[in-house]
């Protein structure tokens, strides 16, 4: 999912605009990787989200966009988040990106 495609620094930084809950859940059981793998598109994204505790997982295909946008409506700011996802590697942006 998307802090697996960042480094332990990018997803610091990322975490840091975050909620304290919303933070504490991001960094939950993580195990970062020396070398992120870059980011996929977007269906690759979606089997990503998909596959997480696969017998248990309700996310519809929507759940990127969904989360994107729950997040954006948040109390941290669009101008924090984009400003952190400005300095994330490419891709990241593009992750929680929501039309409107």
């Amino acid at each position: 999912m998307f802090r697996s495609h960042l480094t332990v620094a990018d997803a610091l930084s990322f975490a840091s605009v975050l909620p304290p809950v919303t933070r504490a859940i991001f960094v939950e059981a993580w195990v970062p990787k020396d070398n992120p793998a870059p980011f996929p598109g977007r269906a690759e994204l979606q089997r990503e989200v998909k596959a997480v505790r696969r017998d248990h997982n309700l996310a519809p295909e929507t759940a990127i966009i969904d989360i994107a946008r729950a997040l954006r409506r948040s109390s941290i700011g669009i101008s924090s988040l984009d400003r952190v996802l400005r300095q994330l590697p490419e891709g990241a942006a593009e992750y929680w990106a929501v039309e409107e």
